[in-house]
Formats: C-alpha cells, sequence, structure tokens
C-alpha cells in the first residue's frame, strides 16, 4: 500500500510539471554526473608542462629515445615539435638533458672550427666557412622578437682574374614569423643591412628577404621599375612631395572659399640623377713668380792659328721666369629628387547667392572676376614653390561645380511642419512602441490568472515568531470561534489555486481514489461515511458536502496539532480586505 503511495505521489508531482521542468530534472543531474567525472579524471591527470617546443626532427627523436630510457613519461604536441612531461620534474630533466648535449643546436656556427683537420682541403675550409657564417646570422637574425627561425643561404663567387669579370655576391634569407607577427619595412630594410654588410662585396640590394610563407618582403631597388624608369622608393618619395605641395594649396583655398569650392591636382617631376663634378677656377691676375732661369752665353773665334786676328764675338743672354698662378678646385655633388617641374592644376566653385522671383526663391552662381582669379593663383604659386626658370605651370579656373549647398537649399526649401521632419517621425515611432508595450504589460499583468498568482505569491504566510503565546484551551476556542468555519467559505479543491492545494487533493471530481487517499492521508479518523455518522448528520450526503465535511475536520484537525501555525494563519486572514477574501 506504500509503495502504491508512492508511486501515486511521484506520478502527481511529475505530472504537474511542464516540459521545461521535466527535461530540467533530467539534464541538471546529467550535467553534475558529468562534472563530477571530469573533475576526477583531470585530478588523476599529473599537470604537464613544456620541456622543449620548437624542436627539429633529429632533436627530437633524440630527446624521446632519452626520456624512454630514463623511464619518464612525455607527450608529443605540434607535429613533433614540442615535448611535454610532468611539471615537477620537468626542471630536473632539462638539466639531465643538457648535460648529454641535448637539443643539439640545428644550426652551426663558428663552433664548427673548434675541433681542425690539418688534413682538409682548400675547397673544404672555405665551405665550411660559408656554413659557420651562414650559421652566426642565421642566429642572430632569430634573435629577433618578431622572428621564430631564420635560414641564410650565401653565394660567393670564386675570384676573377679581372675586376670586370667579377661577380657580386648574394644572399636569401627565410624567415619563420612568430604567431601573430609581422615584420615592418625597417625591420627587413635592418636584415638586408645585416647580411651585406657581412661578406665581403655584397650589396645591400643583393639580398632577398621572404617568409615562410613564400612572400618576398625585401624590395629590390632595381632600374627600370615603372614606366619612367623609377625605383619603388624614387616612385615612393614623388608621391610624397605631390602630397605634401597639394594639401599646402588645398589648406589655403579651404581658408579662403571654405571646404569643398576648391579642388588641387599638382604633378611633381623630381630629378633623381646623381651628379658628381669637379669645377677649377684659374685667377691669371693675381699671378705671382714662381722661379727665374737666366741663361748668359759669351763666344769668340780667330781665322788663323798665326794670327790671333779675332774674327767673330757673340755674346747671348737668356731668362726663364715661371709664375704661380692660383686656382680653386670645387667638388660639387648636386642633390638627388629635388624638383625639376611642377605641373599644378586647381578649380574654383562660382559664387552661390539665393535670389527670390515673384516669390519663389532659388539659386545662382556667379562667375568670380578676373582680379580675384589672379589672387588666388598668386596663392597656389606661393604654396607649391613656382619658379619660372623651371618652367612650371599653373592653371586656375572658375568652373561651377555640382554639388548641392546645404546651407542655401535650407533656405529656399519649403518649412516641414513638426510631425513631418524625420528625427520627429523616429522619436514618436519609438515613444508609440513603448506606449504599446506598457500597455500590453498592463494587460497582461490584469488577467485573472495572473493576478490570483500574485496575490497567492503575496499572501502565502512566512516564518514568523507570534508575539502572543496560546497556551490554554480557551484561547484556542476563541480564536476558532473567531475564525467562524461556514460551510459557504469552505472551497472545494476544484475552486482553489495549484499553490494552496493539500498534498493528494486535485481539481477532478470526487471518486473513488480521491476517496482511498483521503482515508490513506487520515487512517485515524476512519473513512468519510464514519466522519459523516460522527458528526450526527445522517442524511445522504451529496459529494459537495461530503467534500466541505472534509475540508473542515482538516482545519479542526490542523489547529489541534499546530496551533501557533493556525493562529498566524487566522491573523492574516483577519488583516485581510472582507472584499479580498474568496467568495464561492
Amino acid at each position: 500500500m506504500a509503495d502504491n503511495d508512492i508511486q501515486n505521489q511521484v506520478k502527481s508531482f511529475f505530472g504537474k510539471l511542464g516540459i521545461v521542468q521535466k527535461a530540467a530534472i533530467v539534464i541538471i543531474p546529467a550535467l553534475v554526473v558529468f562534472a563530477l567525472a571530469y573533475f576526477l579524471i583531470s585530478t588523476g591527470t599529473k599537470e604537464q608542462a613544456v620541456l622543449f617546443s620548437g624542436l627539429e626532427g633529429a632533436d627530437a627523436g633524440k630527446i624521446t629515445e632519452n626520456l624512454k630510457e630514463r623511464g619518464i613519461k612525455y607527450q608529443i604536441k605540434d607535429n613533433g615539435a614540442t615535448i611535454t612531461v610532468d611539471k615537477n620534474i620537468v626542471m630536473d630533466t632539462r638539466l639531465a638533458l643538457a648535460a648529454e648535449g641535448l637539443p643539439e643546436t640545428s644550426v652551426v656556427g663558428y663552433e664548427l672550427f673548434d675541433q681542425t683537420n690539418l688534413g682538409m682541403s682548400e675547397f673544404v675550409q672555405k665551405l665550411n666557412h660559408k656554413r659557420a657564417l651562414e650559421g652566426e646570422l642565421s642566429k642572430t637574425i632569430g634573435s629577433i622578437e618578431e622572428i621564430k627561425k631564420a635560414r641564410v643561404h650565401i653565394v660567393v663567387p670564386e675570384r676573377a682574374l679581372f675586376t670586370e669579370d667579377q661577380k657580386i655576391p648574394t644572399a636569401s634569407v627565410t624567415l619563420q614569423l612568430r604567431s601573430g607577427r609581422n615584420l615592418s619595412s625597417k625591420i627587413v630594410e635592418a636584415i638586408q643591412t645585416l647580411v651585406a654588410t657581412s661578406v665581403e662585396g655584397m650589396a645591400t640590394n643583393n639580398v632577398s628577404v621572404i617568409d615562410h610563407k613564400g612572400k618576398l618582403l625585401s624590395i629590390q631597388d632595381t632600374e627600370g621599375g615603372t614606366a619612367a624608369g623609377l625605383t619603388a622608393k624614387q616612385l615612393d618619395q614623388q608621391r610624397k612631395v605631390e602630397e605634401h605641395l597639394t594639401n599646402k594649396a588645398q589648406a589655403i583655398l579651404d581658408n579662403v572659399l571654405g571646404v569643398g569650392n576648391s579642388n588641387v591636382r599638382l604633378n611633381a617631376e623630381l630629378d633623381f640623377t646623381r651628379i658628381e663634378q669637379t669645377k677649377t677656377d684659374f685667377d691669371p691676375d693675381r699671378a705671382v713668380i714662381r722661379s727665374e732661369q737666366i741663361i748668359t752665353e759669351d763666344s769668340k773665334s780667330t781665322d788663323s792659328l798665326y794670327y790671333l786676328a779675332v774674327v767673330n764675338d757673340r755674346a747671348q743672354s737668356n731668362s726663364v721666369l715661371n709664375y704661380e698662378i692660383p686656382q680653386n678646385t670645387e667638388f660639387i655633388v648636386h642633390s638627388v629628387g629635388h624638383v625639376k617641374r611642377l605641373s599644378v592644376a586647381a578649380v574654383v566653385n562660382s559664387i552661390p547667392k539665393v535670389t527670390e522671383n515673384e516669390g519663389k526663391k532659388s539659386i545662382t552662381y556667379e562667375e568670380r572676376s578676373d582680379e580675384e582669379m589672379q589672387k588666388l593663383t598668386d596663392i597656389i604659386k606661393n604654396a607649391v614653390g613656382y619658379d619660372p626658370a623651371r618652367n612650371d605651370q599653373i592653371t586656375v579656373n572658375n568652373i561651377r561645380f555640382d554639388t548641392n549647398m546645404d546651407e542655401f537649399e535650407n533656405e529656399i526649401a519649403p518649412k516641414l511642419e513638426w510631425y513631418e521632419e524625420p528625427y520627429n517621425q523616429k522619436l514618436m515611432l519609438l515613444v508609440g512602441i513603448i506606449l504599446i508595450t506598457v500597455l500590453l504589460m498592463y494587460k497582461f499583468m490584469q488577467s485573472k490568472m495572473i493576478k490570483e498568482r500574485v496575490r497567492i505569491a503575496m499572501e502565502l504566510p512566512g516564518k514568523a515568531e507570534l508575539s502572543v503565546d496560546i497556551d490554554s484551551e480557551a484561547q484556542q476556542q476563541q480564536i476558532v470561534d473567531e475564525l467562524n468555519l461556514d460551510d459557504n467559505l469552505m472551497l472545494l479543491p476544484s475552486e482553489l489555486p495549484e499553490q494552496l492545494l493539500l498534498e493528494g487533493e486535485s481539481r477532478s471530481p470526487l471518486s473513488d481514489d480521491n476517496l482511498m487517499l483521503e482515508s490513506s492521508l487520515y487512517p485515524e479518523k476512519g473513512s468519510i461515511s464514519k466522519k459523516g455518522m460522527y458528526s450526527g448528520k445522517n442524511a445522504q450526503l451529496d459529494e459537495e458536502n461530503l467534500m466541505k465535511l472534509e475540508l473542515r475536520n482538516k482545519v479542526q484537525d490542523f489547529i489541534d496539532k499546530q496551533a501557533e501555525d493556525a493562529a498566524r494563519l487566522i491573523r492574516i486572514m483577519i488583516s485581510q480586505d472582507p472584499d479580498e477574501r474568496p467568495k464561492k
């Protein structure tokens, strides 16, 4: 019998639940069991820590073999590049492996020459030197924060017999960047400079840098990069000059004419020719004697050996003067990237005016005067640095712009009513939505079902202590008499809300099952028929009177057994407005 009662109570309990409540009863315990199982499994597994990361395949294989020999459990992650072990032994394991030279450095630098071989050929020596240099450069580049790994390849050609036949060395650098990192152009240029200065005769332009995705990071400064024969850097410099001069002229026109009433475009032709010139000037007017040489000759001749008569007597004198002429020697290197020629085109809008004709307003445009246009032209010339010697060209035209002048349209546009304004329409729509929402909430709260549930929730008694102790039976009987348990005040279970139903009651009419349940709840009272005989009523009772009698007996039994709770409930009912009490 007890098992049937429990089963009936369980069925009754689950029958009153909704679908969401039933699903919650099933899902919540399942989640709790899953969480407990996960907690037990996770606490049973030892916490892992990274032993080494970024390993090559050869190093990872040697380390795992060593860990197996030591009996240390490990896990491999990142496709073999990362090895993890128990967190408590990670430092000891790392030191033990380091004592055995693990992991071995995959990149070999100048330590390659720690062990020399006297029988090494010249070719092997050159090859080892190149390997060592590549390894050292890889280590240096790999120390940059954004770079995870780097590889360097250098090509050094053999020395040629003639200088014109000598080839230039080249190099390439492959970079593996860290996750989420990017290299700026300055870092790429720094890598190019580092590699170029480490190899004799290598130029920065001969170093190529790519990332692990195959993207070229370095920019090769080769001639003929554009149709004008400009390199990328030269073209970038030209654009910066054009943008700078355009902004200067545009800013002045915006202040004079207003924003949107002018437009300036500029084309700058830069001269990137590198000229080195040596100039020597001589000043003959400032000549001075540096040296002087005088040669004098005196000669005589005779006609016969016997007669010493002088036939010819000659004297000659020569003088040579050397002058030092002052000279000025100048070595001139012309600047690269100076402005060779400017071409400026500017257009200004006509003057808009509002005219009224027969009560209607309209916008008309008036051309600017020649004097005003000349002033604007002079302003632009001074802003961009106009130079007639360079054959610069500037054109300024007055053209009506195809734009809507908002400030004038507001004057000629028809006045809109307040309810026709777009902003006011949006505001009214928002207010309407709020009012409709409030009205629906009010109607919903005023429904009979919601009001009844709210009233019951507000009137259910809470835990409280009585201020007066009820000990005597006279006081208890007085409280019962004040309650006036009339049959008209007794409500059937079908007339009560679900929150006030007692255990075992339902809204269904009185049946044999309900009678059995009532007798099981009150076995000491006997059956309902006995209660009717006990009360002295031998008349035939219908179902409604029997139920009222049963409720009255329950109330009396509740007062007898729980006097304090009954008194608290009675006080609450007395404090209520009589109009608010439930009526039949």
